[in-house]
């Protein structure tokens, strides 16, 4: 039986440096598009984006100044699509995870490619100027700790729920640095991510009618794939101002999307994001005995180029 194929696409939290390093080197798909997305980024931001991802030295740095993270994002899960298009792999669905839901609608071609990177890095400088600062933390556990203890998490949101034991908070840096110290205690690993702005919580209000207003002068087709929202739980109507605003406002619910979705069958699932995070999560949802199967395209070790030719060969394989 056939199984449809879904490729995702992942937000904040799941970028680099070097992130795409070796397929911009060695994958003439990869590097075309990579330096056609730089000669439309690079003047926005007033700097190369390939200088700012590949030429960091000191890899032990957190990637997180949004200005560059965001369109960094985009550019290497679009330059990934190409790769995966030029294979002869094609999607029935994409789906996307936070700013991963405004990548798929680009892939879609929903929204131009250079819409699609205005529309990133202007949504950059408004949270930079006029959010406060945040942070974000992953949790390994059970998201009901929350509400067997509201007073330690007065301070913070849930903005993704990922697959049991595995969510997401956000809030104002004192408070996530007070939930991980408590958390720490009871021997629940947490992982600070490489984010600063309070995405999916009510610290971005500030800027909503401002994003909104962005959207409604960016001009949309119709869908080439259809986008499955983890945001929505279901596939995406229209592609309006409140849609993309829920989309970074609203929280993420992949887990919940991803059992809805195989009620209906089972799929191929493809992570076209740079670290295989998605992939991963989509493993861990899977019942025992499933015929879904999810692959990573690349990780964050490196080999991308093995990686990619890994993945394919997975692929073929599954659809011959």
């Amino acid at each position: 039986m056939k199984r449809d194929v879904i490729f995702m696409f992942s937000g904040q939290g799941s970028q680099y440096y070097h992130m795409g390093k070796e397929l911009y080197e060695i994958n003439a798909v990869f590097r075309y598009w990579m330096d056609h997305c730089n000669e439309i980024v690079s003047p926005l931001i007033q700097c190369s984006l390939t200088e700012v991802l590949y030429g960091q030295d000191d890899l032990t740095k957190p990637f997180d100044r949004l200005l560059y993270t965001n369109p960094a994002l985009l550019c290497v899960e679009y330059c990934q699509f190409q790769v995966l298009k030029d294979m002869g792999i094609h999607p029935d669905y994409l789906m996307g995870y936070s700013l991963g839901e405004l990548i798929a609608s680009v892939v879609a071609e929903a929204v131009t490619l250079e819409d699609g990177i205005h529309l990133v890095i202007t949504l950059a400088r408004l949270a930079e100027e006029k959010t406060p600062p945040a942070a974000m933390l992953a949790v390994l556990e059970s998201e009901h700790i929350v509400k067997s203890q509201p007073e330690l998490f007065a301070g913070c949101w849930c903005t993704g729920f990922n697959f049991n034991k595995n969510f997401v908070l956000a809030g104002l840096p004192h408070s996530i640095e007070q939930v991980q110290a408590h958390l720490s205690k009871l021997n629940i690993l947490t992982q600070l991510l490489p984010v600063q702005q309070g995405f999916h919580t009510a610290l971005i209000d500030p800027i909503e009618e401002e994003v909104k207003q962005l959207v409604r002068t960016i001009k949309r087709s119709e869908m080439k794939f259809p986008i499955i929202s983890s945001s929505k739980l279901e596939v995406v109507k229209e592609l309006n101002e409140d849609y993309f605003w829920n989309v970074i406002r609203q929280p993420v619910n992949f887990q919940f999307t991803i059992e809805r979705i195989l009620e209906a069958g089972d799929y191929i699932f493809i992570d076209s994001g740079p670290s295989g995070t998605l992939s991963t999560f989509v493993k861990y949802i899977l019942p025992a005995h499933s015929a879904s199967v999810s692959i990573p395209m690349i990780h964050q070790w490196g080999r991308e180029v093995s990686a990619v030719e890994k993945m394919k060969t997975l692929f073929f394989d599954m659809v011959r």
